[in-house]
């Protein structure tokens, strides 16, 4: 039976029941029919004998026997069914009779007796005899009839059914079993073998068994999920720490470098201080690409939109690489296809880092020729920026990979030309964090072409925002009216430097090791700038600060800087909201660093609310 198909099984069900459902009905109408009519021939025996009595009576009462017999002949001929009369006087004298008399046992024969009263006086009785034969002929015929119809109703009902079901259920259920045994593992559980009620409860434990595994599954996803976001939280807070570890010692040697500079120093000297230089810009910027891409890589990089001219732009990042150019006897071409001064809307700052990266790159593996920069506007609006090179090109087998972080074309380049391989990647993703697209067409021995496609607003200069700024420039005061500073850092070397830097420039400085020293100096000072630090041992910055602001007058109105190698957002905001005013970013530079607090000098604090 397993073998046999759904529709096989049910198409057989429902013969056999009709079958046997016919046959029920057609049982119960011959035995309803068998009693009805046996009542109803009963009750017109009654009714014809009354007749005949009437009829018979005078015959009876004169006892004539040979006219009662021609009598009962004629009326034997009027019902097909008698088949016996017998007419006796109340002396038990037959005188009256018309066939054979049947046996009492007989089943085919309804016998009937009914007394013979003339006027209320019994004078005999009579004795008849039906045949059943011709009613059980009409009950069989009937029965079968009603079978008959009874079954074809019953077929005519199923074959609706089974219409019905076949769209209802069936042709589902053959769909869902289609699409399960995609499932299934156990491939010869399911050949036709098996019909679809045994296929669809192994697919269905299939199904089961595939969900078991999905789910878990899904739980090992999870804990690789949480797994990687642990390992990207961890990897944030190394790349933060090592980023602050190495700003530290890094802010020493430039500020070292520039205070040396400022310096008279032997011939021989000058070329040292300049390689020294070099090499830690070269080294700061390794590490701002690292902890860049970090963010990008997080999501945690920001996008800040502001107004710019694009042409001061570009030659501002052409001018940078001019002398580096000139070394090599590399032409540097701008060629500003914009026709007019345009104002562009968008992050000015990683425009400017992607220009850079590219040039630098384009730099790199340049040896001879030129170095074009082409701005465009691109339909509708947007900005296309090309640098294109004259170096060594790229094979199309590299395209691709020279994006991927920490990839160059193979192992001899990182000796041959340096870097790391990291401004291409985050030149790519800086694009792509703001909605443009950077391409790259190159051929060995030629150049390359990275076009920039960048979708923003563009503005006439009329109708951007001019906002003009103001420097005031410092001026060294008399020893009288000095500007004293007190300057909050645990590492020597940058204590050393930085109060070097700021006395030089005519401020009188101040120093305290950690925060505690920082309370306890402004207690027992006036101070006019407090410039912080913000991890020192026994109290840090933030805690400082705010124990500051809540020391007395002098601490709620001094401006006080952050000054740190914690470059962060988070710490950005953290300054902020315990009552910094302004943030200097380690290794600081001289003249940013003067600048910040020439302009704070002579203003109160400003209450942040982040």
């Amino acid at each position: 039976m397993k073998r046999l198909p759904l529709w096989f099984k049910y198409i057989a069900s429902v013969l056999v029941l009709t079958a046997g459902l016919s046959y029920m009905a057609g049982e119960a109408a011959r035995g309803f029919e068998r009693n009805y009519l046996e009542n109803r021939m009963d009750t017109q025996i009654r009714a014809n004998f009354s007749a005949l009595i009437s009829a018979l009576s005078d015959d009876i009462v004169t006892q004539q026997p040979g006219t009662l017999n021609q009598k009962l002949l004629l009326m034997a001929e009027h019902y097909p069914d008698l088949c016996y009369v017998s007419i006796i006087t109340d002396q038990g004298v037959e005188i009256g009779q018309w066939g054979d008399k049947p046996h009492d046992d007989n089943p085919m024969a309804l016998n009937f007796v009914n007394p013979v009263s003339v006027k209320g006086q019994y004078i005999g009785s009579m004795q008849i005899s039906m045949s059943k034969k011709q009613m059980l002929q009409d009950i069989t015929q009937h029965g079968n009839q009603i079978r008959g119809y009874v079954a074809l109703t019953l077929l005519l009902l199923s074959l609706l059914i089974f219409a019905v079901s076949h769209f209802l259920i069936f042709s589902p259920l053959s769909r869902i079993n289609r699409r399960l045994l995609g499932f299934a593992k156990t491939n010869d559980y399911h050949s036709s073998a098996h019909d679809e009620i045994s296929r669809l409860n192994q697919c269905v434990e299939d199904l089961d068994i595939h969900l078991k595994r999905q789910q878990e599954r899904e739980a090992e996803l999870k804990l690789a999920r949480e797994a990687a976001d642990a390992a990207n939280i961890a990897k944030s807070q190394f790349i933060a720490t090592m980023s602050h570890e190495i700003r530290t010692p890094m802010n020493a040697i430039l500020g070292a470098i520039d205070i040396l500079n400022e310096e008279t120093l032997p011939v021989h000297c000058k070329p040292l201080t300049k390689m020294a230089n070099d090499a830690a810009k070269l080294l700061l910027s390794q590490l701002n690409d690292i902890l860049d891409y970090s963010k990008i890589d997080v999501g945690a990089l920001e996008v800040f939109s502001e107004e710019f001219d694009v042409g001061a732009l570009g030659k501002n990042v052409m001018s940078m690489f001019e002398k580096n150019a000139r070394a090599k006897n590399i032409d540097m071409v701008l060629d500003d296809r914009l026709n007019h001064r345009f104002i562009a809307v968008t992050d000015k700052g990683k425009i400017s880092q992607i220009l850079t990266n590219l040039i630098c790159n384009a730099l790199k593996f340049t040896q001879e020729g030129e170095i074009e920069l082409t701005m465009s506007h691109v339909y509708p609006k947007g900005l296309k920026l090309q640098v294109s090179d004259s170096g060594i090109g790229i094979a199309p087998a590299y395209q691709t990979l020279i994006f991927e972080p920490f990839k160059q074309k193979d192992a001899t380049f990182s000796r041959t030309y340096g870097g790391v391989g990291m401004g291409l990647a985050i030149s790519k993703r800086l694009v792509e964090l703001l909605g443009g697209e950077l391409t790259l067409e190159s051929r060995v021995g030629v150049g390359s072409v990275f076009t920039i496609t960048l979708p923003c607003e563009m503005q006439y200069p009329e109708d951007a925002l001019q906002a003009s700024t103001k420097r005031k420039a410092f001026k060294t005061t008399t020893t009288e009216n000095e500007t004293t500073i007190l300057l909050v850092e645990d590492n020597p070397a940058n204590q050393l430097v930085a109060q070097t830097m700021l006395e030089n420039a005519g401020f009188k400085v101040s120093i305290a090791s950690n925060g505690k020293e920082a309370i306890k100096a402004i207690e027992n000072a006036h101070y006019e700038i407090i410039l912080m630090d913000l991890q020192m041992p026994e109290m840090d910055g933030f805690t400082a600060c705010e124990a500051i602001r809540d020391l007395n007058e002098q601490g709620r109105t001094t401006p006080i800087l952050a000054m740190t190698a914690n470059v962060s957002a988070q710490d950005r905001n953290k300054c902020r909201q315990v009552g910094m005013d302004d943030f200097l970013a380690k290794p600081v530079n001289k003249q940013t660093m003067i600048d910040v607090i020439t302009n704070w000098t002579g203003r109160k604090h400003i209450s942040f609310k982040a």
